[in-house]
């Protein structure tokens, strides 16, 4: 091509011999384009001039970049339900969420949540989509309680990371359950007296009498219960410095059933009542192999595997049966930690002792010491078993 005698102020030739357009504005140099012809270069520097005239000169850099910001808004934006749930999902997991909490969040998600509301763009969930999700479930509250729980979570998620554009979200249910709440750790139905604690001991098979035990005067979670090996229990040659580490649970609701660490928080050494620990060592004798990480509750005919829930709650029921109809395995935890706030233990201690945690900043800076434990521990009145 031919080099032009004289070009237009602002109109350059390229070694590639294209018409590159620049101009002023706001004292800066700003590109227009690169073009074939000089025909298109000038027409481009016409149009660039009128707009500056005119007040409405925005330069192509500024207008490419949000051109992008247009697209990946556009893209965001373009997030379904379907597609934020398994982020989110993820992003728990790598939170450290159990993954029988995953499952179960998935499994309200794919019931529940995707066939409603699934295809729908996040930002375009209204609070009337969600309503009419949660009035099919109206005849059943537990349903309805759980599937808003899970709604709810993942949109304020969603809010939180910026995910489908949306920056409020469409969640306006009031989110309380409909079932009749058992009073907790308060007298009542929920409490039983250490005599009741022994009848249902002692109702159960012989290889499971401990776990009641445990489960009232350790203050001890059933998971944490099954979960239990011979090599938890320390110091058992001197009744008044017996303890028992609580650092995994057997997690029923595992695929498959497996050891896991105890809930966030909750691990930790107890003090045992001295009482416990002749009925702690004979079982240990006479039900728990040999091997240091042996089921303190082992499976008949699977040793190396702790019972089943399912066989640990037929023989619970039906031993509750004869003393208290309907009495839940986890009351005896109340039960116990009842009886010991009785001895005077702080709140702390208490927290320690059950493995709480809790939202109150003044208890995470409080220590439990397991000298304190284990004076609290010995002023708890619980009679030998069998005496």
């Amino acid at each position: 091509m031919a080099k032009p005698k004289s070009l237009p102020q602002g109109i350059s030739l390229s070694a590639e011999g294209k018409f590159r357009v620049r101009i002023y504005w706001h004292d800066k140099q700003h590109s227009i384009g690169n073009f074939w012809t000089l025909g298109d270069a000038k027409a481009a520097m016409s149009i660039a001039r009128s707009e500056m005239a005119r007040g409405i000169f925005i330069p192509p850099t500024e207008l490419r970049r949000e051109r992008a910001s247009q697209d990946v808004m556009e893209r965001i934006e373009a997030t379904t339900v379907a597609e934020w749930g398994p982020e989110w999902l993820g992003r728990l997991e790598d939170a450290g969420r159990t993954p029988a909490t995953i499952r179960s969040y998935r499994s309200t998600m794919h019931a529940h949540i995707m066939p409603a509301i699934g295809q729908l763009r996040l930002i375009d969930v209204t609070s009337a989509d969600i309503d009419a999700m949660l009035a099919k479930l109206k005849a059943s509250p537990g349903a309805w309680t759980n599937v808003a729980r899970v709604t709810r979570s993942l949109f304020l998620a969603a809010v939180s990371a910026g995910a489908g554009g949306i920056t409020a979200s469409p969640f306006a249910a009031h989110v309380e359950s409909t079932r009749k709440r058992r009073d907790r750790g308060l007298p009542g139905s929920d409490l039983a007296i250490p005599a009741e604690v022994e009848a249902m001991a002692d109702a159960m098979p012989e290889g499971l009498r401990v776990a009641v035990m445990l489960g009232a005067w350790c203050a001890m979670r059933q998971g944490e219960v099954l979960g239990l090996q011979r090599r938890d229990f320390r110091h058992l040659d001197d009744a008044d410095s017996a303890t028992v580490v609580i650092e995994r649970q057997w997690n029923a609701k595992a695929t498959p059933p497996t050891y896991t660490p105890p809930k966030a928080g909750s691990a930790r050494e107890l003090s045992i009542p001295a009482t416990l620990v002749p009925m702690i060592c004979e079982h240990l004798e006479r039900f728990t192999p040999p091997a240091a990480d042996a089921p303190v509750l082992p499976r008949h005919g699977r040793p190396h595997l702790p019972i089943s829930q399912s066989a640990f709650d037929l023989a619970w029921r039906r031993a509750r049966e004869t003393v208290r109809p309907g009495f839940r395995f986890h009351s005896l935890r109340h039960t116990g930690l009842t009886e010991y706030a009785r001895t005077g233990a702080t709140l702390a201690e208490l927290k320690e002792r059950g493995g709480h945690s809790s939202a109150e900043v003044a208890l995470r800076y409080q220590h439990s010491s397991l000298d304190r434990d284990r004076a609290n521990t010995a002023k708890m009145q619980i009679p030998t078993p069998g005496k």
